[in-house]
């Protein structure tokens, strides 16, 4: 077995376009689990790779998640408020049917506890079932007990409520620990999801930039059949036009990147299918189409955080605030011409960048984008939110060795941060 071949067997079994990650990131992994075989031949590890276990080893190895508790807050308010409000099973006895996959080491999951505790259900009025294809990850999620690094946001009154600390480490009560079933499973495993479960709120959110269109498709059209008709769909916000494009629909919880089933769905050409016997197509080595333009994406502006306002004169982050007011109200064209007015004035403002490059995303015009991200990195080597949006962008138009040098950057940038 070749090194293609391996990329063919990842591809096959978990959906990996190697291209996200980086072909020199796959061959690293490999040498590591080499390594730690003290196997020196790439044909005597593919003999091994044929055990079932060698295969997760290798996909932990590749697969390097990041997670925190309430990630992207607005989301768990989404599911808070259609919980409370929308959703109807509560009045006649049923429980409320979540989906966290793939769920890493149990932040996401256990957050969509808390938030639904904070609001008043107690465990036995919902179910939350977490998938993972890594059974490392999931003996961890399973003990709950995390470090530091697992509470990045400046609010962290949750952790005292739901967290002992013990010897430095905090350790989840029970009561939210054992509100999470936590089981082994692959999205694209052909079994995955025939018992017909419908949940009401599903959460995948940042695992189709990994897949190939097809996939990304295939995906999409299993989700949509597991949501309930009114139910809530969370994704990541780089992942906005793919759904938009395979009959969803944004609900009306802003900046929480939700949405809802279209009432009539229309069908979705994809040659994958969910099986374990074939791999899919090959991927063509194209970028990917740009989203239509008839309706910009502009839900994911509205989290544009002045973090830095702090370190502008009260007047220019009142400009910079006004740019993304208006693109928030769809006048992109007017958002992007007060940006350029100010850079015109102040070349050297990273923030203004940022904007400029995420507003020109939503426009649809991509050949700009990560000029704009790189502008601002390079004014700002510590700018952690221009660095991230532009490692997406690079890995959804096929320049993922450079997207992964960046996602490492910004990493180090996150560790040098002090958590609250």
């Amino acid at each position: 077995m070749s090194l293609k071949a391996i990329k063919d067997l990842l591809k096959q079994t978990i959906g990996l376009n190697v291209g996200s990650v980086g072909a020199s990131n796959l061959e690293r992994a490999v040498r590591q689990r080499m390594k730690s075989l003290e196997i020196h031949d790439v044909h005597a590890y593919s003999l091994k790779l044929r055990q079932p276990d060698e295969l997760r080893e290798l996909i932990d190895e590749v697969i390097v998640p990041e997670t925190w508790f309430f990630r992207n807050p607005a989301s768990f308010t989404a599911v808070q408020q259609f919980a409370t409000t929308r959703w109807q099973g509560r009045a006649n006895g049923k429980k409320l049917q979540v989906l966290s996959m793939p769920c890493s080491t149990g932040e996401e999951p256990y957050t969509i506890a808390m938030a639904l505790d904070q609001v008043g259900l107690q465990p036995n009025e919902y179910q939350i079932d977490a998938f993972d294809i890594s059974q490392r990850l999931l003996t961890k999620a399973k003990r709950g007990v995390y470090g530091r690094n697992s509470f990045r946001n400046k609010e962290n009154e949750f952790r005292d409520q739901y967290f002992d600390l013990v010897g430095g480490i905090y350790v989840l009560n029970d009561k939210l620990r054992n509100a999470v079933n936590f089981q082994q499973g692959n999205l694209l495993d052909k079994y995955f999801g025939v018992g017909g479960q419908i949940y009401d709120v599903i959460f995948c959110r940042n695992l189709l930039i990994y897949f190939d269109r097809d996939t990304q498709n295939a995906a999409m059209q299993k989700f949509h059949t597991m949501l309930a008709e009114d139910g809530l769909m969370l994704i990541g916000h780089a992942e906005t036009p793919d759904f938009l494009r395979n009959n969803f629909t944004r609900s009306e919880y802003a900046r929480s990147f939700s949405y809802n089933k279209l009432a009539h769905a229309k069908p979705v050409k994809a040659s994958t299918r969910f099986a374990v016997a074939a791999p899919p197509p090959a991927t063509l080595k194209k970028p990917a189409p740009a989203p239509p333009r008839a309706k910009p994406s502009l839900e994911f502006l509205e989290t544009v955080e002045l973090k830095r306002a702090d370190q502008l004169p009260q007047t220019d982050a009142a400009v910079l605030r006004d740019a993304a007011r208006l693109a928030n109200r769809g006048e992109l064209r007017e958002a992007g011409a007060l940006c350029e007015n100010y850079l015109r004035q102040h070349p050297a403002s990273a923030q203004a960048y940022y904007l400029l490059g995420l507003i020109r995303e939503a426009e649809g015009k991509h050949p700009l984008v990560a000029e704009l991200f790189k502008k601002a990195v390079y004014l700002d080597p510590n700018h952690y939110e221009a660095m991230i949006h532009l490692a997406l962008h690079l890995v959804r138009y096929g320049d993922a060795d450079s997207a992964k040098k960046f996602q490492l950057r910004a990493n180090r940038v996150l560790s040098r941060k002090k958590p609250e």
